[in-house]
């Protein structure tokens, strides 16, 4: 399919044009790549930078296969570049890796945008969008995966809103609920800190809900449990690292259960469940490539 035809598609389906300027990315990425003297100019799309919503790097005007990422990274590039397939579209979620446990967003090595461009691999990214979009989002897949029921949007987040809440079929004990989650997430390892020995009203903000507004706002819900993908910020920058002692002063007085299940794995969730699927109706070939350690 035409990489326009694609970018025309997405672009009408998800509202990018009436979407403002992204954040975090409009102010980390450039800085990212200054700092390591990439001149990132040279290999994104000029529309791109004026949003950081969409068609990010065009090296073909036709795509035969897509590959959907929860971040597009040197994992995730090593492991397509091994398919040894040309004319590819990468439809990401974050335009950066990122180490949720470590560093932060990292910018990519200037010799992957070269073989993107020997390869005529083109990649389009869709961060808030997909975060907000009222039928295809991220918390809204988890939501449907928990089968939640009385689904409401909250936590405002640009022109929509990042958070979904609903209540279970039935009270579950917690422990139950924790084997539920492992199961949908495919992973071993949840992290949880525990108020309420059963769940039934549940906050969910995919993806990096480490922050103490989300949780308060989930608690005034009348929710028992916040659902995220880090509840406790790792990142080790000076920001996070302020972020993460506003949390701990307050954690032993918010009266709510606090779930985490990786800011990958609950990101992921949407480009396996609704994204794969609405490219194979587009017609297009569509496969998600995984990483490998979730929690790093």
């Amino acid at each position: 399919m035409d990489i326009k035809e694609i970018k025309n598609i997405l672009d009408d389906k998800f509202n990018i044009n009436n979407a403002p300027l992204d954040l975090p990315f409009s102010r980390i990425l450039p800085i990212a790549y200054n700092k390591i003297g990439i001149n990132f100019r040279d290999y994104f799309m000029k529309d791109f930078l004026t949003s950081f919503h969409g068609l990010m790097i065009k090296n073909s005007e036709y795509a035969n296969k897509v590959y959907l990422a929860v971040f597009l990274s040197k994992e995730i590039l090593d492991k397509i570049f091994l398919r040894n397939e040309n004319d590819i579209l990468i439809f990401s979620h974050h335009p950066m890796d990122m180490e949720s446990s470590n560093r932060g967003f990292l910018p990519l090595e200037e010799k992957y945008f070269w073989e993107m461009q020997r390869r005529r691999i083109s990649v389009y990214i869709l961060h808030t969008p997909l975060d907000i979009h009222k039928i295809i989002s991220t918390s809204r897949s988890i939501a449907k995966a928990l089968k939640l029921k009385d689904v409401h949007e909250y936590s405002k987040c640009s022109v929509g809103y990042a958070g979904i809440y609903g209540t279970l079929n039935n009270k579950v004990h917690l422990d139950n609920f924790i084997n539920t989650l492992k199961n949908i997430f495919n992973i071993n390892e949840v992290h949880y800190s525990q108020k309420f020995p059963s769940v039934s009203k549940i906050g969910i903000i995919a993806g990096g809900g480490a922050e103490v507004e989300y949780m308060k706002e989930t608690i005034g819900l009348g929710c028992d449990t916040y659902l995220s993908g880090d509840y406790l910020n790792k990142v080790k920058t000076e920001n996070s690292i302020r972020r993460r002692k506003e949390f701990e002063d307050i954690r032993d007085s918010l009266n709510i259960n606090l779930i985490e299940c990786s800011h990958y794995a609950t990101e992921r969730l949407v480009l396996i469940n609704e994204m794969q699927d609405y490219f194979q109706e587009l017609g297009l070939v569509a496969e998600f490539i995984d990483r490998t350690n979730y929690w790093k």
